[in-house]
């Protein structure tokens, strides 16, 4: 007889792994022991493909993933397959949830300069990031004296 594909995954996962140390995370990490993408993340062979495992981790115990959103690990270990440990959220959220640049400066309450991003003292480019217009002005009233000889 023939595994299930939830005894097939089963075999895949050490549900001892490591206790994330991020708050509302709990319990263990469900630490893939199969294949890993070139990115860390879970693999897994199903219907003739090789799929993400924490997909099905996460389909298997919350239903199918709405429409135009990814599949996030809270705990962020990309080889934890923990239901416990998926949320679905829109790209966008995603994106600001993990600790890349793009989370880092949407978190940015001020500029390097120190001067806040608030309504009045924001510029928003067309490709949406932000620039702080006191710096602007700042730049644009500032000589340039590169290259003038002393």
């Amino acid at each position: 007889m023939r595994p299930t594909v939830a005894e097939r995954f089963a075999k895949f996962v050490n549900t001892a792994g490591p206790v994330p140390l991020i708050r509302d995370v709990q319990g263990p990490c469900h630490q893939w022991g199969g294949s890993l993408d070139d990115d860390g993340y879970a693999r897994f062979w199903l219907n003739g493909g090789n799929r993400r495992a924490y997909h099905y981790a996460y389909t298997a115990a919350h239903g199918p993933i709405p429409d135009a959103h990814d599949v996030d690990h809270k705990c962020r270990n990309r080889a934890c397959v923990n239901p416990a440990h998926l949320r679905a959220l829109t790209h966008r959220d995603n994106v600001l949830a993990s600790s890349n640049v793009a989370a880092y400066r949407a978190a940015q309450t001020h500029c390097h300069s120190g001067h806040e991003f608030d309504e009045a003292n924001t510029y928003r480019r067309k490709n949406g990031t932000r620039q702080c217009r006191a710096c602007a002005r700042d730049r644009a009233t500032t000589p340039n004296t590169l290259g003038v000889a002393a």
